[in-house]
């Protein structure tokens, strides 16, 4: 094949992101920075005017100050107690044993999956005003305490969310850190607290460091946990964007949202300059399991402590997984726990009313969409990057497949709704398919791409020598050595379809998805029916997860007896 055609090769491979992209991510971020600069928030391609008045009224509208203030000050307290809680439950899981810390990781994984919506709802009655802790506490004769519509109701619900990102974090810059740094400083006298500080702390300052920039920038932009569980004199940016939006008052909207944009940008720069300055691990990665093949960890006030911490965040993480059952098999009307009677009549009624399999259906069938799409330009965009020789042209390849990825929700959501409107989309379910797959197809890319760095390179061409085509050579060697990957592409750009509320919040217009649907009652009222889905939500996540673990361990046993057989025979 000559240069000329594999260009041309590449350029037809590529033309889909950048149809993708260029409608579904730039111009809606195009139109957003336009109501920026117009004075009344309106578009003009044709006469554009520029003008930085609307910036200008967020530093001069002192309920907006305040509100950029609140934002920050929320973030700062999700950030502070998720890192309180994050890294000694992931410093821990880094000293148990291998297989115990693949346990601890799963089960910190299974929370990860189960869709926001469903755990705010879990949340809600947990910390109202009748929930689990004021029940509890009024046994002892405390409170009750003010937990729901403010922020502490907020700061709970951001740190349940962003928990496990902090620990796995954390975990993978710890396990790399060689055991053998500190059991030297020991054995020259050094005692344990003086070694954890001087030679522990100093390696895994740098994952720490970025981890909590990390999930700061991240709490910047939250929309559903504030919007659900704050209350109105908690107000944060991003719930200010979307009651703007609301009202068409896009100006000063827009602006703020252009102002959070800039600001996630550069958090994530210094997330990558912070992270990337040294390595993780300082010394390089260890070949184990990191510090607790040197140094187990031994029954000590400090294990105790290490145990509390991670059993409350263990308890932050599974308890609105666990409380949405007992919620759904109560006889009244309203949701109570705990429930009075028992029934399972609300589960039938699910699948009987068209409120519930209405969107069903359109989650379904938008997840299935969303999933072809990206999984398909992941595939070939992976399959172009995966051929560039030049660094500086993958990297700017990979930050235009990642943008989507670190742009707020809330930006990119008032964006699609524009540019939809435009279109005739909005409300559509292809018009959703387009703009879910600008968020899926980023984590489709990533995983593909990974999975063909991982392939041998001179398989493909030597299938070309004995005279396979290259399209037949991609799909009989490539596409089936990474089918693993390809599939759990599809499957993660499912689900993220799937939990995916605040474009759906703009886009759905009467024919709604089911995050979409449960999130409106999180809003006007409960009914006995949406403990039942959310059941069913949390039902599917523990099956999946325990099958995967059930396939990933036969797989790895069938692995291990090959390796075992292959040795015993040579």
């Amino acid at each position: 094949m000559t240069r000329l055609s594999r260009t041309a090769a590449s350029l037809m491979l590529s033309l889909p992101i950048v149809l993708l992209l260029g409608i579904f991510f730039v111009w809606p971020l195009l139109d957003v920075l336009l109501r920026s600069l117009n004075a009344h928030g309106l578009v003009s391609y044709a006469q554009p005017q520029f003008t930085l008045v609307n910036y200008e009224a967020i530093f001069r509208k002192k309920v907006l100050l305040v509100i950029i203030w609140q934002t920050v000050q929320i973030a700062f307290w999700a950030t502070l107690f998720t890192t309180l809680l994050a890294f000694p439950t992931a410093y821990l899981f880094s000293r148990l044993s291998r297989r115990a810390a693949a346990i601890f990781i799963g089960l910190i994984l299974m929370p990860f999956w189960v869709s926001i919506v469903v755990r705010l709802f879990a949340l809600t009655a947990i910390l109202s005003g009748n929930g689990i802790v004021n029940s509890a506490a009024r046994l002892v004769q405390l409170g009750p305490f003010d937990l729901i519509f403010n922020t502490t109701g907020t700061v709970i619900g951001m740190v349940n969310y962003l928990l496990p990102y902090l620990i796995l974090i954390l975990y993978a810059g710890m396990v790399g850190i060689d055991g053998n740094l500190i059991a030297a400083a020991k054995t020259l006298g050094a005692r344990p607290w003086k070694a954890f500080v001087e030679i522990y702390m100093p390696l895994v300052r740098p994952t720490l460091l970025s981890g909590i920039l990390l999930i700061f920038v991240i709490s910047l932009s939250f929309f559903l946990t504030p919007a659900v569980l704050g209350g109105p004199q908690d107000m944060t940016v991003a719930v200010y964007i979307e009651q703007q939006v609301n009202i068409y008052s896009w100006g000063v909207a827009s602006a703020i949202a252009i102002v959070l944009l800039v600001s996630t940008v550069v958090g994530y720069a210094a997330v990558l300059r912070l992270s990337g300055a040294v390595p993780v691990a300082g010394v390089g990665v260890v070949a184990g399991k990191g510090i607790s093949d040197h140094g187990p960890l031994r029954m000590s006030p400090l294990a105790v402590l290490l145990w509390l911490a991670a059993g409350a965040s263990f308890i932050t993480l599974f308890l609105p997984m666990v409380l949405v059952f007992p919620m759904s098999i109560g006889t009244t009307q309203n949701v109570l726990f705990p429930p009075q009677g028992f029934t399972l009549d609300w589960y039938a009624r699910v699948f009987e009313d068209t409120t519930w399999t209405d969107p069903i259906l359109k989650s379904v069938t938008v997840g299935v969409g969303t999933a072809i799409l990206s999984t398909s330009i992941a595939l070939a965009f992976a399959r172009v990057v995966a051929a560039i020789r030049s660094s500086t042209l993958r990297s700017i390849a990979y930050a235009a497949v990642f943008a989507p990825l670190i742009t707020p929700a809330i930006l990119l959501a008032i964006g699609e709704y524009d540019v939809q409107t435009r279109l005739n989309l909005t409300g559509s379910t292809v018009g959703l398919i387009f703009a879910h797959s600008t968020i899926a197809l980023p984590l489709a890319f990533a995983i593909i791409s990974n999975a063909l760095l991982n392939i041998d390179g001179a398989l493909e061409p030597a299938a070309w020598t004995l005279g396979a085509s290259r399209t037949r050579a991609f799909w009989a060697i490539v596409a089936r050595a990474i089918a693993p990957s390809i599939g759990g592409a599809f499957v993660v750009s499912f689900m993220t379809s799937w939990d995916e509320v605040i474009i759906a919040l703009f886009q759905a217009g009467f024919s709604k998805t089911l995050p979409l649907t449960i999130y409106s009652y999180l809003q006007s009222g409960i009914v006995p029916t949406v403990p039942a889905v959310a059941s069913m939500l949390v039902a599917l996540i523990v099956v999946g997860t325990i099958a995967t673990w059930i396939v990933v361990g036969r797989i790895s046993s069938r692995s291990a007896s090959g390796r075992h057989s292959a040795e015993w025979t040579a």
